[in-house]
């Protein structure tokens, strides 16, 4: 945008330059050129000041610290779903069909899980075996 308004002020000034003959208005019109370039790198720099805390402040949102990594187990996330189904599902004012298949689908989620879980075991132990 800087670069635009210069070129554009540049051919102003050669027209003005090509017209006119009086050479205090090409002074004055340096010095004006010259005001305006020096506040709009002060201002460009401001606003590169102000993005800067903001882009620093995004990259500590992206990177989110957490407390409990055990949150995440599978143990925990079987536990969780047990729940869902013995107790929450029972609870819900659901059709039966619907209430079967979500059961059915948890179920076959935490049959995955433990086969993970597993597979885990099983990796590990080899590793420290070896």
């Amino acid at each position: 945008m800087a670069l635009d308004v210069r070129r554009q002020d540049e051919r102003i000034r050669a027209q003005l330059g090509s017209v006119s003959a009086r050479p205090d208005a090409t002074r004055v019109e340096q010095a004006q050129s010259k005001a305006f370039d020096a506040s709009l790198a002060r201002s460009e720099q401001a606003a590169r000041r102000a993005k800067e805390p903001f882009i620093g402040q995004i990259g500590r949102l992206r990177k989110p610290k957490l407390a409990n990594p055990g949150v995440f187990d599978l143990a925990r996330s079987q536990e969780i779903l047990d729940y869902l189904i013995n107790d929450l599902l029972p609870e819900l004012d659901i059709d039966e069909e619907i209430a079967a298949i979500t059961a059915s689908m948890l179920t076959e989620e935490i049959d995955s899980r433990r086969e993970l879980q597993e597979r885990l075991s099983l990796a590990q132990n080899q590793a420290l075996g070896q």
